[in-house]
């Protein structure tokens, strides 16, 4: 997530049964009562991060006339969207979505309100047309505005990258990385100099790399793709790295992780804008050893997250209103400075947050490295199914890294039960 959507740490999200069918049936249609307020009154969902104190703080004094209530919900947010959708009460005025949740109410678009028809065309200038696509149905709705976007990068310490003789400069870095056969290459350098690890898990570089595609594990059509040539050449590559030695074998933010991180001997990390966030209170007395650089084999999104009116909303101006504020420029940047959020409006990103150099990146402007990834970023396609299809191939990647499972029979095994997993989601 971003520091709001599970970051690069993998996880599976999914919705029993009985709820999704329950949330279909009432889906076909809901009235005004459902979304339990009134006129004069704003109910907000979001989850803890999701926007910056500040940010927060403003919003709730400029709609204080209309009972502003903004309600943090940790834990599970979908599955208490899915059951309050079910429940046909109590329903928010505005919710946010995670990135990963969108493929799933998109299939439940006459729960919300059409941001299309809300006079939004000065804000949809200013967003990225890759993200917006995540939240539009195939006949042009448009269900979720995006506050803020996850494009990915290589962190690395320069000063065990300078002990290993290997460059610093980003630009110079990015030049001895810029595919993933060139990263690998790099890792085996690195190793061999200073005995530190390429990257935290095999699953940090098979899903760096899916992404990099403008595809999954399921196409439009329901189709099984997990077995593509893109799906498995990031397979390939993150094997590669294990049978390198260039894999620490780690869990993303865990204790052992954020040693490693302040030893220096995992010294380069793949990882989204919000990643920042991460390192910095992790391993606050690294400051000034950090520098970033484009990831490897191209541009990548991970994470992000949308702002959303339910269809029982009946004050669809003020709604509208507060999405426009939580996502001007100036909220956006402040969100970014104060939590990691990367801003999806590109007026933000003339705000001094994102134009002033980091010091814990040596003084380096980062933002200006995520900007480039946004602006070749793919359009991809995600399905609904893609979390629970995508699954046995991250459980196979662990079984290879903690068990020694042979790479070819854990493929077949991934395939077969990413198959499985599809025909029982349909």
């Amino acid at each position: 997530m971003t520091t709001t959507t599970g970051r690069t740490r993998v996880a599976v999200l999914a919705v029993t049964t009985v709820a999704a069918l329950t949330l279909s049936a009432c889906a076909g249609g809901s009235d005004s009562s459902a979304s339990g307020s009134d006129s004069s009154a704003l109910t907000v969902w979001l989850w803890p991060n999701a926007i910056g104190e500040t940010v927060q703080e403003q919003v709730e004094s400029d709609f204080s006339s209309h009972d502003i209530e903004i309600s943090t919900i940790g834990d599970n947010f979908k599955q208490k969207l899915v059951t309050t959708f079910s429940a046909k009460s109590g329903i928010p005025s505005v919710t946010g979505i995670k990135g990963e949740d969108m493929p799933y109410f998109l299939q439940e678009d006459s729960l919300f309100t059409d941001l299309n028809t809300l006079g939004i065309d000065d804000i949809l200038s200013q967003l990225p047309d890759w993200k917006l696509a995540e939240a539009t149905t195939a006949d042009g709705k448009l269900i979720g505005l995006p506050m803020d976007i996850g494009p990915s990068a290589l962190y690395y310490r320069t000063d065990v990258l300078e002990e290993a003789g290997l460059p610093t400069d980003p630009a110079e870095v990015a030049a001895e990385t810029s595919t993933w056969d060139d990263y690998l290459a790099f890792g085996e350098k690195l190793k061999k100099a200073t005995g530190a690890s390429l990257t935290v898990s095999l699953a940090q570089i098979f899903s760096s790399a899916v992404a990099q595609s403008d595809g999954g594990f399921v196409d439009e059509d329901d189709t099984f793709t997990g077995d593509s040539d893109a799906v498995r050449a990031a397979w390939d590559t993150a094997v590669k790295a294990q049978q390198l030695g260039l894999n620490a074998g780690l869990t993303d933010g865990s204790t052992d992780w954020a040693s490693a991180v302040n030893s220096g001997s995992l010294p380069t990390l793949l990882g989204a804008a919000w990643y920042q966030g991460d390192l910095k209170n992790a391993a606050p007395d690294t400051s000034g050893l950090w520098k970033v650089t484009s990831m490897p084999g191209g541009p990548a999104n991970s994470g992000g997250s949308f702002l959303t009116i339910p269809a029982g909303t009946t004050d669809t101006d003020t709604a509208i209103a507060f999405i426009r504020e939580v996502l001007s420029a100036q909220n956006q940047a402040t969100t970014y400075s104060e939590v990691g959020n990367f801003p999806s409006s590109t007026d933000a990103l003339s705000e001094s947050a994102l134009t002033t150099g980091d010091d814990f990146f040596g003084g380096q402007v980062t933002a200006d490295v995520f900007k480039t990834a946004i602006e070749n970023m793919p359009t991809k396609y995600t399905s609904p199914y893609d979390s629970e299809v995508s699954a046995p191939y991250y459980t196979e990647l662990t079984n290879i890294e903690s068990q020694g499972k042979d790479p070819v029979q854990a493929w077949n095994d991934a395939v077969a039960a990413a198959k499985q997993a599809l025909e029982s989601s349909k």
